[in-house]
């Protein structure tokens, strides 16, 4: 596994970073170990918990890791219940929630501390004074940022608040971030972290043939997969099958080797198997620029 740098920082980022949405739910701390231990003998450094990521963050208290894996969370979201969701970037909120998964995950530090959310009713001194005693305090390292558009990254940096990354969902699926956050992020020197980077798991291509019962889309996040089994994605989806085949490798090569090539410090995912993960790790293509091309026309 490649490891480059997070935008003009000096932090190297392993180039597939591993995800835990499913870790608490249908992944306990048992089949987590050895996600993680795959994980770091390929190279991997870089975790990711969930907004709100209460079951995942107690999951990874349990875990052995080594020295070199770094942490990323999320504050700004808090979900008393699945009807009840507040948001905001103030000082008491960003504080006590830091201190929450310090305690949750039994670590002494968070290595990527995101704003997961754009606050416009709290002055963005405020956040980033908050984000400066942290800093101090040695309980972050590095600040990133998630569901931001470009001139809320922009309003961010311009307030004191030190943005290295961005984390968007992006894949040959969701380009989206191409449109704004992306020459945002690229003009301030702000790496980009690709959630969702599998397209919600439709580019590793398990729906061709059907739901396999163990899948998101047969259980309670089936709208989220959804969404990517229209139309336009299996028209998307028969291209990356095409350029599979013609190099001999998966559609979840093309995937990842895609966002490599579209300049993206890390790609997310969230293998809910040692088996799915082992298939991810050993990916290691680069495509030509011709490939590349075509996929770029056809998404």
């Amino acid at each position: 596994m490649k490891q480059q740098r997070l935008g003009t920082t000096g932090l190297a980022v392993s180039d597939v970073g591993l995800g835990t949405f499913e870790w608490g739910h249908r992944v306990d701390a048992a089949v987590a170990q050895r996600l993680v231990d795959s994980y770091v003998g390929a190279g991997g450094n870089l975790i990711e918990l969930p907004s709100s990521g209460v079951n995942a963050a107690h999951v990874l208290s349990q875990l052995s890791l080594p020295g070199e894996i770094m942490l990323i969370a999320r504050v700004g979201v808090s979900v008393r219940e699945s009807s009840h969701i507040d948001v905001g970037l103030g000082r008491a909120r960003i504080l006590d929630q830091v201190d929450a998964l310090l305690r949750a995950t039994g670590r002494e530090h968070i290595d990527i501390l995101v704003l997961d959310v754009f606050d416009p009713d709290v002055a963005r001194t405020e956040t980033a004074s908050a984000i400066d005693t942290l800093l101090t305090l040695g309980k972050i390292r590095y600040v990133g940022v998630s569901h931001h558009a470009g001139w809320e990254l922009a309003e961010m940096r311009g307030a004191g608040v030190p943005i290295a990354c961005a984390l968007t969902e992006y894949s040959l699926l969701n380009r989206d971030a191409e449109s704004d956050l992306a020459p945002a992020a690229n003009y301030a020197g702000v790496g980009l972290i690709a959630g969702a980077a599998l397209g919600r798991g439709v580019l590793s291509d398990k729906y061709r043939r059907g739901t396999p019962q163990d899948s998101r889309l047969a259980g309670e996040l089936s709208e989220y997969v959804n969404a990517y089994l229209d139309d336009h994605s299996g028209r998307v989806l028969a291209g990356v099958r095409k350029a599979a085949a013609a190099l001999g490798v998966t559609t979840t090569d093309i995937a990842l080797a895609f966002n490599r090539h579209r300049g993206i410090s890390s790609s997310l995912v969230s293998a809910r198997t040692p088996e799915q993960l082992t298939q991810i790790l050993s990916s290691d293509v680069e495509l030509e620029p011709e490939i590349a091309e075509v996929l770029d026309q056809i998404s």
